[in-house]
């Protein structure tokens, strides 16, 4: 049985808009030789069934996958290479499905010139606002938060407020709370494998259950600046 997330993938590629209909007629090779400035990232994130996972524009995304839109392009790009390539494994979903593994198993439509397009397309994407949380947050638990984050050594890649990374570093600040907290869960635990899993993995093991929910409060609150 496949997951349900490699379904979905499947319902939104036999639906695909007029975007991938054009690429697919093209002359063999022509895709794959156009720039990533001359093709339509946008419509390619949506007939590449990307947002049958993580939303209508990068916007939405389903259960604990992450908010793409205004995320760093060369982040963007080296991750999609690395679940790709096998190299970048999540933990483990309901079903014991990697939930990596959906889009995995769909990189192969892409060239490397369409996805190059595409995280370009999301990163120039302006991040919604912070999702709500119930119960809300107060102002002493943010600032905890906060706090946890700066003693933890998180600034030292991820900037302050978790918006401005070092190069090739995710944007953290305005993420999906539950996101983030389940992805320094499975760095402290080895789970999560490939990228810069390895220069975190000191940080994160000295952050306790406590510590990971806090700072996962405070950076899910973080407004973005308008691009």
């Amino acid at each position: 049985m496949k997951p349900i997330h490699c379904i979905a993938a499947l319902v939104f590629l036999a639906a695909a808009p007029a975007a991938y209909a054009q690429t697919a007629g093209a002359p063999q090779g022509e895709a794959a030789a156009a720039s990533p400035a001359a093709l339509d990232g946008k419509s390619l994130f949506r007939a590449k069934t990307c947002v049958a996972c993580h939303g209508r524009d990068g916007m939405k995304p389903i259960l604990t996958y992450p908010v793409l839109a205004g995320q760093d392009s060369k982040y963007l790009l080296e991750q999609i290479g690395a679940i790709a390539d096998g190299t970048r494994v999540a933990g483990p979903d309901d079903r014991g499905y990697p939930r990596t593994q959906g889009m995995k198993d769909i990189m192969h439509l892409a060239s490397p010139e369409e996805r190059a397009a595409i995280a370009n397309f999301l990163a120039s994407e302006a991040a919604p606002k912070p999702v709500a949380l119930n119960p809300a947050p107060d102002a002493e638990r943010l600032a905890a938060g906060k706090e946890a984050y700066l003693k933890g050594g998180c600034t030292t890649c991820h900037g302050p407020d978790g918006l401005k990374p070092l190069a090739a570093y995710p944007l953290l600040g305005g993420q999906k709370r539950d996101y983030l907290a389940l992805q320094m869960t499975e760095i402290r635990g080895g789970i999560r494998k490939g990228g810069k899993v390895t220069a975190m993995l000191p940080f994160a093991k000295k952050l306790d259950d406590a510590k990971i929910g806090l700072i996962a409060d405070y950076l899910s609150q973080v407004e973005r600046s308008p691009k």
